[in-house]
């Protein structure tokens, strides 16, 4: 962790100001009653699936915005991402492999190459987002109306994941003694038996970081 903070340090040097996190926006007319076996079992992120996605991403480091593009091959299965990010003209700035432990960068343009733990900052990103962590059977069920909230303790602090009245994952929150982030799941959309965010924010709060990322085409793989 210590080598991701160094890379989002060194970006905040870019900015102070700390990017706005989205409000979590929930139906009011509904109640969500879904038993914690049915959470996990419809959640798209636990499904044994393989999307191949083309989407918009927007980085905010304090008051420096950085538009991306980018083409993702998400294996939820074997729990593995592919990214391949390019910048509004088309070039190819990096291509990454993600798994939940690990990184591999497979290419990078010259002047990335400069920048420490690129690799690694990227991948955190996209482990909390797609891969890691995720809902367990032995996470606690709370139920709050409209919505419902799985969580666990960790030191310091807890993790907990947000579901509405229709079942769909909406927020992932963790906070502890080393971390302070949280992501948001919007806009779902159905594709084939599965439903998928049209739109994903993922906020560092301690290094004050956002990230958003629009999911502009979605293919399953057979």
């Amino acid at each position: 962790m210590a080598r991701v903070i160094g890379f989002w340090s060194l970006l905040l040097i870019l900015g102070a100001c700390a990017p706005v996190a989205p409000e979590l926006r929930l139906a009011e007319d509904c109640r969500a009653e879904s038993s914690l076996q049915q959470l996990l079992a419809r959640h798209w992120l636990g499904q044994p699936e393989t999307w191949r996605i083309r989407q918009g991403a927007l980085l905010e480091i304090g008051n420096r915005k950085l538009p991306m593009e980018g083409f993702l091959l998400l294996d939820l299965a074997r729990q593995e991402a592919r990214l391949l990010a390019m910048n509004e003209m088309g070039l190819v700035l990096f291509d990454l492999k993600v798994d939940s432990g690990d990184q591999q960068l497979q290419r990078i343009i010259p002047p990335l190459q400069k920048v420490p733990e690129l690799a690694e900052g990227v991948a955190q990103s996209l482990r909390q987002i797609f891969l890691q962590p995720r809902p367990q059977a032995t996470d606690q069920l709370e139920n709050l109306g409209n919505r419902q909230s799985l969580f666990r303790p960790m030191a310091g602090g807890r993790l907990s994941f947000v579901f509405d009245c229709q079942g769909d994952l909406r927020e992932t929150r963790q906070q502890t003694e080393t971390d302070d982030w949280r992501i948001v799941y919007d806009q779902y959309q159905p594709y084939g038996d599965s439903r998928l965010p049209g739109r994903i924010v993922l906020n560092d709060f301690r290094h004050r970081v956002k990230l958003t990322l629009w999911l502009q085409e979605v293919k399953q793989q057979p």
